[in-house]
């Protein structure tokens, strides 16, 4: 199924904000101090090569592929909103309005596939992986990040005094009694679970899975695993908020995937 077009719809109507949002170092330290230095870390040398961007959003990153070699980028995505942002910015970039699920791209049409936290908007990543997979030439690479199951399967709950985001159990001392928080596994849906999350002021779905069904559904569209990262927080956000640093050092938020065709 394509990426929940509720999210969509909130990603067009809060669009100049979000582009505001990823383009302020300071205000998204999740993207700058984080995803960002980790997934670019793992790219090949762009040089001459030609770049799919797929869920480009306002079109920060086909600004960077480009400006750092690529011979070619267009960016793809689903929200008109954010395009039209990504087209008024970078007026020498191409962008299209394009479901990931259906390309329409001849085969082998790049060298490099690139996305940043989209693909798990989608409850079955195999139909857009095929697709990626299907618009690289021979030996291409495609590289993307995605949330972490061990975040997403957290269970939240709140008091008057905080808020709490729990995986693991409580063992009752006299009784033996188990309280289980978290559900990881999500067996009775199959080892995917849509997460109702808020993004800022948006409404956003995203798909817990499993790391055994994320390699089942990369394998299924052909790809062949090169690495996979658990990212570690860059140095500088010891000290822009050593409180986020600390945690993302311990428990990942984000993890990146090198898959080769």
């Amino acid at each position: 199924m394509p990426t929940d077009m509720n999210t969509a719809k909130h990603y067009n109507a809060n669009a100049e904000q979000y582009h505001q949002h990823v383009t302020n170092p300071s205000d998204s330290i999740f993207h700058s101090q984080y995803e960002k230095p980790a997934i670019r870390a793992e790219l090949p040398n762009l040089e001459d090569l030609d770049v799919l961007s797929i869920g480009c959003g306002s079109g920060v990153d086909s600004r960077w592929l480009a400006d750092n070699g690529a011979r070619k980028v267009i960016g793809i995505d689903i929200s008109s909103g954010l395009l039209d942002i990504a087209k008024r910015e970078n007026p020498d970039i191409s962008f299209l309005e394009m479901d990931m699920e259906k390309l329409d791209f001849p085969d082998e049409s790049f060298d490099l596939a690139y996305s940043s936290l989209a693909i798990h908007y989608v409850d079955d990543w195999t139909p857009a992986l095929k697709e990626a997979r299907r618009v690289l030439r021979p030996h291409g690479t495609y590289v993307f990040s995605c949330g972490h199951p061990i975040d997403t399967a957290v269970e939240y709950t709140k008091d008057d005094q905080a808020k709490y985001a729990y995986l693991g159990r409580k063992i009752e001392l006299e009784t033996g009694k188990r309280t289980i928080f978290g559900d990881y596994l999500v067996v009775k849906d199959g080892g995917v679970k849509p997460i109702e999350g808020t993004l800022g002021d948006m409404e956003v779905v995203v798909y817990h899975r499993t790391f055994g069904k994320m390699i089942e559904q990369i394998r299924s569209a052909g790809f062949t695993i090169e690495k996979v990262v658990e990212p570690q927080p860059a140095p500088d956000m010891q000290q822009a908020n050593p409180d986020m640093f600390e945690q993302l050092s311990r428990i990942p938020a984000f993890m990146i995937w090198v898959l080769k065709k």
